[in-house]
């Protein structure tokens, strides 16, 4: 059976590629939307390259030859931007194009830093995105106007955005359930080996230390609060123990890690949570008493809407005892 019905024309999905973007999230979409998987059906789009036609140099060294040239991009369906390097000044012809894609009515798409390139073109402000979770705190300080939901795979609000790597492909399949339906997106994910649905708002697996290195004024802090969890942590308390006012601790959290001291507290449990049942078949109900919680019932309740699976899940895929 073919994948979706023959069309006269197939939708355009322009890929802007500049160098230092890496391979795996440029095939990605390559693959996905452009691979015919199916001898009755055409490729369910129409997928090109854009950007310097003289050759892009991706990262590890393969060298790239775009088939339009960047500006082609305004004349797409779908503008699809891989991963860019956030932490280097983004391509400025490459901003330029994808406000004109935009302004012409383009469906704008960001796999993994991408999203750093439609923030910079202005696109994403008063949205929510998601990016990788590594790059969240970045993303915070230098695009404050997004709402950014660094636990998402990814997220569509009218600008479609994902998380690191492998969630590209779940967008990809988003995108084909969009357009051509359920079955289409079945079939894909069939012929890549991967599920065919998870849902945006799955939690990104993360590492467990949620501080960021630039926060080196909290090691104190963690470190008497990791030797406190059991007792009534309040923001007084902390202040008094980094010896500021609520009002300066308040202030250091939200320019250093754009977050509360109390929502600190509370990643940190997760944390310490995540490490024993990564590292220790203790039970979920001793683990959340060494966390820090009151309740077992609420340990799982706030476990699983934090990271996106219960606990008891999360070490069977995690834990190295388990393996």
């Amino acid at each position: 059976m073919a994948i979706v019905e023959a069309h006269t024309t197939k939708p355009t999905v322009a890929i802007p590629v500049v160098d230092g973007m890496t391979l795996f999230e440029v095939g990605m979409p390559l693959e996905a939307l452009g691979y015919d998987w199916d001898h009755d059906a055409s490729p369910l789009y129409d997928v090109v390259l854009c950007g310097d036609l003289r050759g892009v140099r991706v990262h590890g060294g393969p060298r790239l030859m775009p088939q339009r040239p960047m500006s082609a991009l305004a004349e797409a369906d779908t503008v699809l931007v891989p991963a860019v390097r956030p932490d280097e000044s983004i391509s400025a012809t490459l901003v330029r194009e994808l406000r004109r894609a935009a302004e012409a009515g383009a469906r704008m798409v960001a796999l993994c830093t991408g999203a750093f390139a439609l923030a910079e073109a202005g696109l994403l402000d008063g949205r929510r995105a998601t990016t990788h979770w590594r790059w969240a705190e970045l993303f915070r300080r230098t695009h404050p106007g997004v709402e950014l939901d660094p636990r998402a795979i990814y997220v569509d609000d009218g600008v479609l955005t994902s998380a690191g790597s492998a969630a590209g492909l779940d967008l990809c399949l988003h995108l084909i359930r969009t357009d051509h339906g359920q079955h289409a997106a079945n079939t894909i994910a069939r012929n890549l080996v991967i599920a065919s649905h998870r849902d945006g708002d799955q939690a990104q697996y993360v590492a467990a230390d949620p501080l960021t290195e630039q926060a080196h004024w909290l090691d104190e802090l963690r470190t008497w609060l990791r030797a406190n969890l059991h007792g009534d942590i309040t923001l007084e308390r902390l202040a008094a123990t980094a010896a500021v006012s609520p009002r300066t601790l308040a202030r250091r959290f939200q320019r250093d890690l754009a977050t509360t001291p109390m929502r600190w507290v509370g990643a940190e449990r997760i944390a310490v949570a995540k490490t024993l049942l990564e590292t220790t078949d203790l039970s979920i109900d001793r683990v959340s008493h060494e966390a820090g919680y009151y309740s077992p019932v609420t340990f799982r309740a706030g476990f699983t809407a934090e990271v996106g699976v219960s606990p008891g899940r999360y070490r069977s895929r995690f834990s190295a005892r388990a393996s």
